[in-house]
């Protein structure tokens, strides 16, 4: 269920979104396109460790059930997505 990116993928993506912003010519952006992909790197990584945090949250959670419910089990993955999406819509983020 983690979502993980390398570094690489990242910067890759990074790179794709700024060169789809550079060539789209009903796109107007201020500023260097070095500062925006640096931004666009910042966001990403961001986003993901906001969802490692709320992974972890939800994996504490499982910890403290009151009955052992054991990993990789169908009722484990049930909890554990209910626990992440409560967590991402608090945030008022969506995962599907």
């Amino acid at each position: 269920m983690s979502l993980k990116l390398s570094r690489n993928k990242v910067h890759c993506l990074a790179s794709l979104i700024t060169q789809y912003v550079e060539k789209n010519e009903e796109l107007d952006y201020m500023g260097d396109i070095g500062n925006i992909r640096y931004r666009i790197i910042r966001l990403i990584t961001d986003e993901l460790r906001t969802f490692e945090q709320i992974e972890e949250a939800a994996r504490e959670r499982m910890r403290t059930q009151k009955r052992n419910v054991p990993e990789g089990s169908r009722e484990w993955e049930i909890l554990f997505r209910k626990f992440v999406t409560e967590d991402l819509n608090n945030l008022g983020k969506y995962w599907d």
